[in-house]
């Protein structure tokens, strides 16, 4: 049957390659290239698809963190900063930092 225009052809769900790939530690990004899906909620489908035949609770690597941009907001007087924005920086908690400002932004430098 033909592809009527404007209808998006979506991955077939292929278990066995799925289960491979979450074993292997892929993270989503790389599973939805490896099996051609082109959206979240797809693949999402097929996940749980998969854990209904496994009967085993599965997990994507890096599926269930919240993403935000990186950019920084400002709200009410203040910057606020995700955990996501801070992951893989080290400091510890009650660290004082000094901000600067230069041409590329700010900066955040320990004190």
């Amino acid at each position: 049957m033909p592809i009527a225009k404007g209808q998006k052809i979506e991955a077939k769900y292929d278990g066995e390659k799925l289960y491979g790939l979450i074993k292997a530690g892929s993270n989503e990004a790389q599973i939805m290239a490896e099996l051609g899906i082109q959206s979240k909620p797809t693949l999402k489908n097929h996940l749980l698809k998969l854990m209904q035949e496994k009967k085993e609770y599965l997990e994507i690597a890096g599926a269930s963190t919240r993403t935000r941009s990186s950019s920084p907001v400002y709200r009410g007087g203040k910057i606020v900063l995700t955990a996501n924005m801070l992951a893989g920086v080290e400091f510890e908690e009650g660290q004082k930092f000094r901000i600067e400002k230069s041409d590329a932004g700010l900066m955040l430098i320990p004190v």
